[in-house]
């Protein structure tokens, strides 16, 4: 039996199969370069937290403090207020500058380390003018240095330097 040529070789097309491509690639594990990324968010995010608490907690003296000198606007008494005024100033500044003790310094003394702590102009008085107010026989007179003694309070607890950027010879 003869047989062609082209009946014995079959079709090569016949041989071919459709194509088959591959499963979709999962995203489930991810590569390890996303589990890097993963962990190093959230120890930045864990940090972040930290450092907000953190600062929101030191400032709390801050906000005791704006408070105090809130309420103590509304005494009657301007030779109380101005007593209240240094008392609660004195108790800010051992808050803010617990090794210098701040508060065990004279009035003027006390004044200058207010001064010289806090980067904005703030108690511009002289010395005698802080005399007067604080021990005159009648202060409701001076009532517009009363209230920018006030006035400079709210600046000094709102900007003072912290501690760590005082320079070391200076008062206290």
């Amino acid at each position: 039996m003869a047989t062609t040529p082209e009946s014995s070789t079959a079709n090569p097309l016949d041989q071919l199969r459709d194509i088959h491509l591959p499963e979709p690639i999962s995203w489930w594990p991810p590569a390890p370069g996303w589990w890097i990324f993963a962990l190093a968010s959230c120890a930045l995010l864990v940090w972040l937290v930290r450092f907000i608490y953190r600062r929101y907690s030191a400032k709390h003296y801050r906000r005791q403090a704006l408070a105090q000198l809130q309420e103590l606007q509304t005494g009657t008494d301007a030779q109380e207020q101005l007593r209240a005024l240094f008392v609660m100033l004195k108790q800010t500044a051992n808050c803010a500058y617990p090794s210098r003790q701040p508060s065990s310094l004279a009035i003027e003394a006390f004044v200058e380390f207010l001064r010289f702590s806090c980067d904005k102009p703030v108690f511009a008085q002289s010395t005698l003018e802080l005399q007067s107010l604080l021990y005159a026989q009648n202060p409701s007179q001076q009532t517009t240095d009363i209230e920018r003694l006030f006035e400079d309070a709210r600046i000094w607890i709102n900007n003072h330097a912290q501690e760590d950027k005082l320079e070391l010879g200076v008062p206290c």
